[in-house]
């Protein structure tokens, strides 16, 4: 059967995409190798500027509203609130069928339980070789997450990501989300309220022993009455800090959401970044456009992601300088990043001066304790 468009994965960047394509005329395949709803890895908390690129009813997937933050390190907490909710906790499961079912109601034709083998360049279109048949296509979309068959095919590999491991679990948080830095080199340990139960997670780019480090943060680190319920489970996540490490395919065929490395190097964010991008896909592909895609996202999300990168470089390397400014500065400063009134780049340009300011009266201390303890006054 032919198609004017296939799209591999069914995710929030896949089923945007489709439903986007469909929804401008064009004869769209969305297959996925699950049966929905399915479970889904991952702390599901998506920030409010998501709003407005998703289609009226999303909202039947929310378990909670996040209208607070707390920001630990060591045994130290700060606490910020606000009126209206920055983001949401959402079940992925209902989240992602939605958005599938979002797309088959625009007209795209849905194949689930149907895995993707490889692709073939028959020059005028596309044959995709897969569990369930085989099929030709004018443009094929990667939406694969980060094992991306599409990508690999294409000859990407994913070189940078955090390993991060999760658990199910109980504690006395409901409209608020606990971030705790210091606990690994480079990531967070986070807690994200999920109606009656929470979302337990750690994340780094660094060699720690997750499990162990969670069962550590679990047992001593917060003050949330924290129990597991649930068995640990470990997934990656990718993330690009410049430009070369965003894979957006070639040609005709294209990539999006995590298969793209479209995720913040900071916060680990993606569902935001894969819905945008299969928007912006299914915008350009139907207009036969697939490299105005790719100058889009170079242009409107990559910088988001750099300037995140910029962020993490200084946050994870100084992370009791970055509390100390989250209390100060950051923390509202991701509201308003979250709510879509402020981005990466604004956020690190308004935070440099600061964090040099830190810098700079904490190395007056270090030196003032160290002349002290040498008897020099």
């Amino acid at each position: 059967m032919k198609y004017d468009a296939v799209v591999i994965g069914a995710g929030p960047a896949g089923s945007s995409c489709a439903a986007e394509l469909a929804n401008r005329g064009m004869r769209v395949l969305l297959l996925d190798k699950k049966r929905f709803p399915r479970q889904k890895l991952c702390g599901g908390c998506v920030s409010s500027r998501i709003n407005p690129y998703l289609p009226k009813g999303w909202q039947v997937s929310i378990l909670n509203p996040v209208k607070g933050a707390i920001l630990g390190f060591k045994d130290i907490y700060e606490k910020r609130k606000v009126d209206i909710p920055v983001a949401w906790t959402v079940d992925r499961s209902l989240f992602d069928t939605f958005l599938l079912r979002e797309a088959e109601r625009k007209g795209a034709d849905v194949l689930e339980s149907a895995e993707f083998f490889f692709f073939e360049d028959n020059e005028s279109f596309f044959k995709v070789i897969t569990s369930a048949g085989v099929f030709k296509t004018d443009f094929l979309i990667g939406a694969d997450g980060f094992y991306t068959k599409v990508g690999r095919q294409l000859g990407y590999r994913r070189r940078q990501y955090f390993r991060s491991v999760e658990v199910e679990g109980e504690g006395n948080l409901k409209e608020e989300v606990f971030i705790k830095i210091g606990v690994v080199s480079r990531g967070y340990f986070w807690i994200f309220p999920k109606r009656d139960k929470v979302n337990i997670g750690i994340a780094t780019t660094g060699k720690e022993q997750l499990p162990e480090v969670l069962k550590e943060c679990v047992t001593n680190g917060s003050p949330f009455n924290l129990r597991r319920t649930g068995k640990p489970k470990s997934w990656p996540i990718p993330f690009s800090t410049k430009r070369e490490d965003i894979h957006l395919g070639k040609g005709k065929v294209v990539l999006v959401g995590d298969a793209a490395g479209l995720v913040d190097p900071l916060l680990g964010e993606g569902i935001y970044y894969a819905v945008r991008s299969g928007i912006l896909a299914g915008k350009f592909i139907a207009d036969g456009k697939p490299e105005e895609y790719r100058k889009a996202v170079l242009k409107e999300i990559a910088p988001e992601l750099i300037y995140a990168a910029k962020i993490a470089n200084l946050a994870y390397r100084f992370q009791e300088i970055a509390f100390r400014m989250g209390k100060s500065y950051a923390i509202e400063q991701f509201f308003h990043l979250l709510s879509g009134r402020e981005n990466f780049k604004s956020i690190y340009m308004k935070g440099l001066p600061l964090f040099f300011l830190y810098m700079l009266e904490s190395f007056a201390k270090k030196t003032a304790r160290s002349i002290f303890k040498q008897g020099r006054l």
